[in-house]
């Protein structure tokens, strides 16, 4: 009996491979145009794979927008370095730009949604929840070592907080976006944990103040 390769791990590449094709299909077209007018005909054709072959990998329309979804923020995960990942803070600001506003459009719809067993959106927002969390955590744990957040402050309560706000001031954004979201999103972070109240009691306790 023959034990050659079935080619099995060759059809997994090619298939992860054309799903990747597809989700990045769909991220080009919704950042050229948005995601309501997105169709499965236009996907097929711009990735020049069939509308059969397409809803094999994502049988409904919601699942093409999750999956352009992940896209976007696998590719904003890699071109970051492991120092840039534990400072999130600089990234704040490019949620204010106008380059990702449809992407900010695309996940506040797909977040409505997340709520509903079943829907695509569920699975992927619990595990960015999830994962958003942990990294918030541990930034504001690593900000207590050093001195730039309070002390008595329990990390993960204050990361589910931050996360809470800054999901609103998007929300809001998105209606009116003449305030800087990038700004009101570092303010806030610093607000809730308590970075102003620690740089007034560094300078206070500064040898050189004078009271």
């Amino acid at each position: 009996m023959s034990t050659a390769p079935t080619g099995g791990r060759g059809t997994y590449a090619r298939t992860a491979e054309r799903r990747r094709t597809i989700a990045r299909t769909v991220l080009d077209l919704i950042l050229e145009k948005g995601h309501s007018g997105l169709t499965l005909a236009e996907t097929a054709t711009r990735s020049g794979i069939g509308e059969a072959t397409v809803l094999y990998h994502f049988p409904t329309r919601d699942h093409l927008l999750v999956a352009a979804l992940r896209c976007a923020f696998d590719e904003d995960d890699e071109r970051l370095s492991p120092e840039e990942s534990v400072l999130d803070l600089a990234r704040l600001h490019e949620y204010a730009s106008g380059t990702h506003r449809e992407i900010v459009l695309l996940y506040t719809a797909l977040a409505g949604h997340a709520g509903t067993p079943g829907h695509p959106a569920r699975e992927f927002f619990a595990a960015h929840y999830e994962q958003a969390r942990d990294r918030w955590t541990e930034i504001i744990a690593a900000r207590q070592q050093a001195g730039l957040a309070h002390p008595g402050l329990d990390p993960a309560a204050a990361a589910r907080q931050f996360l809470a706000t800054w999901n609103g001031l998007r929300t809001q954004w998105l209606i009116d976006p003449a305030f800087d979201l990038g700004d009101t999103l570092l303010t806030a972070f610093r607000l809730l944990t308590g970075q102003n109240w620690m740089e007034t009691r560094q300078l206070l306790l500064a040898p050189d103040t004078c009271l």
